[in-house]
């Protein structure tokens, strides 16, 4: 390993990175991490580019490397900051974009990020404290609408007590309702799912079919040596028998 093929596999990921080639960086900064694994310049490069690429996942991973290996670097806590704002953790994204800011208190960058993470936050607080009156009015206006059709337009009204009419707007309200504090709920969790490891289609495919063989192999060798054992048994018994 030299420090030369390092640089220049780094210098490759970066001309990839400008070009906007991403997956042909990762390629690059990966085989100078694989000479060069202490090096947190490189996973901090690396977790742009999988960032670039929509691979929250590794992006993170990387980052979280980039720290571990320069805890006093802003650039790791920030590329941690730009993963959890990509996916929607805006709170988890300021804590990082701050404890970037602590370590260079004069970078423009750091505090526009801090800034603009701030109006998400305040935009994402609004609108979820909107939601459920938007959508509750929406099913509201919907029953409504139901019963109103259903009193003028068939000759003779499916739904003519006052009580039943008034139920009726109220359930699809409530179900509207309900339908607003599930979809952050889904929203909530969708924005999880991008920080989980991929699945590993082929690791427990490949690690059945080492262990079946692996079994056939011992089962083999046991069958082997049942052979011989009967063969050596055989000839005793009639080695005994002729001898007799």
């Amino acid at each position: 390993m030299t420090a030369e093929e390092v640089e220049s596999l780094k210098n490759q990921g970066n001309d990839c990175v400008r070009r906007k080639n991403f997956a042909e960086a990762v390629i690059h900064y990966t085989h100078a991490i694989q000479k060069d694994g202490k090096n947190h310049v490189l996973y901090s490069n690396r977790s742009l580019a999988f960032l670039k690429l929509q691979q929250f996942y590794y992006a993170l991973e990387d980052a979280k490397e980039t720290i571990k290996l320069q805890p006093y670097w802003a650039k790791g806590y920030y590329r941690k900051g730009e993963v959890h704002f990509a996916v929607g953790n805006h709170e988890t994204a300021l804590l990082s974009y701050e404890q970037a800011f602590k370590i260079e208190p004069s970078d423009k960058d750091l505090a526009e990020a801090i800034s603009k993470t701030r109006k998400e936050m305040t935009k994402a607080r609004k609108e979820d404290a909107r939601r459920p009156w938007v959508w509750g009015g929406a099913g509201l206006f919907l029953g409504l609408l139901v019963v109103v059709c259903d009193q003028f337009i068939p000759q003779k009204p499916a739904v003519q007590s006052l009580i039943l009419q008034i139920l009726l707007v109220a359930v699809f309200s409530g179900l509207a309702l309900l339908g607003s504090y599930a979809y952050k709920f889904i929203h909530s969790n969708d924005q999880s799912a991008l920080l989980e490891p991929p699945l590993d289609l082929f690791g427990d495919n490949t690690q059945k079919e080492s262990e079946s063989k692996s079994s056939e192999s011992t089962g083999s060798q046991r069958s082997d040596k049942g052979h011989r054992r009967g063969g050596v048994g055989t000839g005793r018994q009639r080695f005994r028998m002729g001898k007799s």
